[in-house]
């Protein structure tokens, strides 16, 4: 008789978890879009933390708060860099995570070092896919809001969506895009700070010489804070297919070893992402990218302004601009920090055509933007 008791109390016990779990939840979750990424409240032991919402993070990661306010374990992982340096980062107990209506408890986050460009937009930490992976998303790029169900929901606006081709591996999410009669993988990295890139072997794959491009001399940071200099080309794909979708992206290539499809391509639209089911939808059967960029770009690094980003054969190339040279002023100011000059430019390059750099050569340059790619 007991061990009846027994069954039937864990029955009912498995029926009341299953009844919790299969109840349909739909949280909307309004982000902001800095620096091409999205951006979105998560709750710590009731502390809110502005996290990116990175779907190429395997990990998710919490910068220099968490070894303040959290417990530390005794794991640690290996993390490469996009400049190839490795660091080691400790993982922590992150308490109760209010992700949404859903608590996450038990749960285990990377600490990384203190970000300038993170801090400086005020950027907790990246929620990874180890997160991500257990519910199924909408994320509406024009309206900027993400919307969050369980992990077995299709909402019925997927019904008129269209499927990309994709796949779920090893903690990676994987779009596959025709080019010719080649299908490459490319990694969906929503934290990838808007770009998307090709890598050696796929460039090696298309031929992409032929295709309409511009260069640059740049830098970019990484998960680590770690500020690279690259000489990336951007190319203009074309003919482009993954399953119905139709597609003309832009794409940067640095010798880079994987490649990755930032947000930037898909300005505008909707995604319908599950991670669990392999599935990706996106709200337009035809995306089409337009090149537009600055022919410069200053940042304050080593106490002075200077020209990080510049393009090659642009005008003010050709006026002997280099990465590197000292700015003394940006459109008539003095900047004496990283963040508060990158703010302005920020606002700057998005409400003018054109903005003045005064250099420590005596050269005063106009900046203007180029539209097409050479």
């Amino acid at each position: 008789m007991k061990k009846r008791l027994l069954f039937l109390f864990s029955i009912f016990i498995l029926g009341t978890v299953s009844s919790q779990n299969s109840k349909i939840f739909r949280d909307t979750i309004p982000f902001r879009n800095d620096l091409g990424l999205i951006i979105i409240p998560i709750t710590f032991n009731g502390v809110v933390k502005q996290f990116a919402f990175d779907t190429g993070a395997q990990y998710t990661v919490a910068y220099s708060w968490a070894k303040e306010t959290l417990k530390s374990t005794r794991k640690t992982i290996t993390i490469n860099s996009s400049s190839d340096l490795k660091s080691k980062m400790r993982f922590y107990k992150s308490g109760t995570i209010s992700l949404g209506s859903r608590k996450i408890r038990g749960h285990r986050i990377l600490n990384a070092p203190k970000n300038s460009i993170f801090s400086c937009y005020e950027v907790d930490g990246i929620l990874g896919v180890d997160i991500i992976k257990e519910f199924n998303w909408t994320i509406d790029y024009k309206n900027k809001i993400l919307i969050m169900y369980p992990a077995n929901h299709f909402p019925k606006k997927v019904e008129t969506m269209h499927p990309l081709d994709f796949e779920f591996r090893n903690n990676r999410p994987a779009v596959f895009l025709k080019v010719k009669s080649n299908r490459l993988l490319f990694l969906l990295d929503t934290g990838a700070g808007g770009s998307s890139n090709v890598s050696k072997r796929n460039y090696n794959l298309t031929n992409l010489d032929e295709l309409p491009q511009a260069s640059f001399y740049s830098g970019s940071f990484d998960v680590n804070g770690i500020l690279t200099a690259s000489k990336p080309t951007v190319f203009q794909f074309q003919n482009v297919t993954s399953k119905s979708v139709n597609l003309s992206p832009l794409m940067y290539y640095n010798n880079q070893k994987s490649s990755k499809i930032g947000n930037r391509l898909w300005k505008e639209k909707t995604l319908f992402l599950s991670l669990k089911n392999d599935q990706l939808y996106v709200s337009s059967s035809k995306i089409n990218q337009s090149y537009s960029s600055f022919s410069c770009s200053v940042m304050y690094s080593n106490g002075k302004m200077r020209i990080m980003r510049i393009e090659v054969e642009s005008d003010v190339w050709n006026m002997g601009v280099r990465q590197g040279d000292e700015v003394i002023s940006y459109e008539g100011k003095k900047f004496t920090d990283f963040c508060s000059l990158d703010q302005f430019q920020r606002k700057t390059v998005r409400t003018k055509k054109s903005f003045e750099l005064q250099l420590a050569n005596g050269q005063t340059i106009t900046v203007s933007k180029s539209s097409k790619l050479h």
